[in-house]
């Protein structure tokens, strides 16, 4: 993902919705105290941003304790739904 995100061109009108929880994982290969995925999702953020999208263009969230599981991605849901449909 990062490779192609590096390769791209901005495209107007794009919005992206990111989210990790602080359990999704408990690797680190660089062993900085943050796991990959998180590591991974920030990356990918700014290479967004090094492509021209702003910041009001990308939500983040990470999930305290949350899981990559139905019932965290659960928790999150409704804040999803209200940022994908009811701006």
């Amino acid at each position: 993902m990062h490779d192609i995100l590096h390769r791209s061109l901005k495209r107007e009108g794009l919005q992206f919705w990111l989210q990790t929880g602080t359990k999704d994982e408990e690797e680190d290969r660089n062993k900085n105290g943050v796991i990959d995925s998180i590591d991974d999702t920030l990356d990918i953020i700014d290479e967004l941003k090094r492509l021209g999208y702003s910041e009001t263009a990308i939500r983040y969230v990470e999930v305290e304790n949350g899981y990559h599981n139905p019932e965290t991605w659960a928790g999150v849901l409704p804040d999803f739904l209200t940022w994908a449909f009811w701006k």
